[in-house]
């Protein structure tokens, strides 16, 4: 009998005990649920997918000093991935917040570019991460951000891969990004001083941004600028004629609007970075556009890159040109589906040969020449969901010694000089 008052008192905490906890829970529930209402928490995944056939690729024998090819291949891989949290805890401060996770099963001998496989341990790194704040209530006149972020030049620079028209992103953003900041993802910490005008009319509107950061890549394994310290400073001015971009000044670009925008826009951009160990001064500037008109949409970009340095005999410097063209067009189709045909071209050219080839190599310029022609369709199921066919031609030219040239088309990481073929490929982007 005892034993059985004794379990019925067991029992009974232990109702009151999950009751507790339901409750508690439930509180912590709706707890969450208020906090992501009131500070306008979103979340964001991104996804792309790709499999690619790819032909022509070599890779550099030292022992026989030649080229020598590797079987065709399929490859299918996770390009990218986007994990996001964005919000508004206050009226005029912003945060946002990406992770990334790319490259997962890429094969290095084939012929797409970028770095290596992620692995069977994939690892995942900060993309975006910074807080804006709008300095007077109902103006879009001035905005101050700061966190890790991309500098405020490029088109293709500032659009994100997974909005972006083409197959891949036109490379000339990574040669933008690697001069500037080292590494291809293109960050840096820092702070951006921005804002939009809107004339009366709503028939021009002019963007600025101006924005200080302080890249490491340049001494001591990427983790200082050296003994000598100058900061990345960047800018960018952006005219709009017609319907703006956007309603509000953001950080990011887009090209399709499928036929919600009928307007121009022109930026003149850029960037410079002062004496550091690597080099005197380093520097980007050039000019973007982007044209929509109804279902048309035309974009690009010229850039120029520069580097002084000491050479043996006195100051030395290094330029080269980067840039990129894209047309598309929307096609509708029943059910709000969209068919979009894509030609895109971008080309880097750098030093050749002679004194501008050494000078380039003595401060890790970029040498040599570089192209990739991409035409195919895009179909849209929704502005989110695309579905991909491409055919993407890459093409280049050495410099004096093949092995040696500083372009993505004689060089792969973990491989070592190349001679990069072209590739087939069909993707899928969604948004989440």
């Amino acid at each position: 009998m005892q034993n059985r008052q004794l379990m019925k008192r067991i029992f009974f905490l232990l109702s009151w005990f999950v009751l507790a906890a339901s409750l508690s829970a439930q509180s912590d529930t709706s707890r969450i649920v208020r906090l992501l209402e009131n500070y306008r928490i979103k979340p964001s995944i991104g996804l792309q997918f790709w499999t690619t056939y790819s032909m022509g690729m070599e890779v550099y024998d030292a022992s026989t000093t030649t080229y020598r090819s590797v079987d065709d291949r399929l490859n299918v891989q996770l390009r990218r991935s986007r994990f996001g949290l964005s919000g508004q805890p206050y009226d005029r401060l912003k945060f946002n917040i990406v992770t990334a996770l790319d490259l997962l099963g890429h094969d290095v001998l084939a012929a797409t570019q970028a770095g290596t496989n992620n692995g069977t341990s994939p690892l995942f790194r900060i993309w975006n991460a910074w807080l804006q704040w709008q300095v007077r209530p109902g103006s879009d006149g001035l905005y101050v951000l700061t966190g890790y972020f991309l500098p405020v030049i490029g088109r293709e620079n500032a659009t994100p891969a997974l909005r972006s028209t083409s197959f891949e992103k036109a490379w000339s953003q990574s040669y933008l990004r690697r001069q500037l900041t080292g590494p291809g993802s293109g960050r840096a910490t820092g702070l951006l001083v921005s804002g939009q005008y809107h004339a009366a009319g709503e028939q021009f509107h002019l963007t600025y941004e101006a924005a200080i950061q302080n890249p490491t890549f340049t001494a001591l394994d990427g983790n200082s600028v050296g003994e000598r310290y100058s900061p990345l400073v960047s800018g960018r001015l952006t005219f709009q004629f017609g319907e703006p971009e956007s309603a509000s000044y953001s950080i990011t670009r887009r090209v399709n609007y499928f036929g919600a925008r009928r307007g121009f826009s022109v930026s003149l951009t850029a960037a410079r970075q002062g004496h550091t160990d690597l080099f005197h001064h380093n520097s980007a500037y050039g000019v973007e556009w982007l044209g929509n008109y109804g279902p048309w949409q035309l974009d690009g970009e010229h850039l120029w890159l520069g580097r002084k340095a000491n050479g043996p005999s006195g100051e030395v410097d290094s330029k080269g040109r980067t840039g990129y063209l894209r047309l598309g067009y929307n096609l509708s189709l029943p059910a709000d589906r969209t068919l979009q045909p894509i030609v895109s071209y971008w080309t880097f050219r750098g030093p050749l040969s002679g004194d501008d080839l050494r000078s380039a190599t003595l401060m890790q310029a970029f040498t040599g020449q570089d192209s990739g022609l991409d035409a195919g369709v895009n179909y849209y199921l929704n502005p989110d969901t695309k579905l991909s066919l491409f055919y993407a031609l890459r093409t280049g030219m050495a410099a004096e010694d093949p092995v040696t040239t500083n372009n993505t088309f004689f060089q792969q990481s973990t491989v070592g000089p190349v001679r990069r073929g072209s590739y087939l490929g069909t993707g899928l982007v969604i948004f989440l």
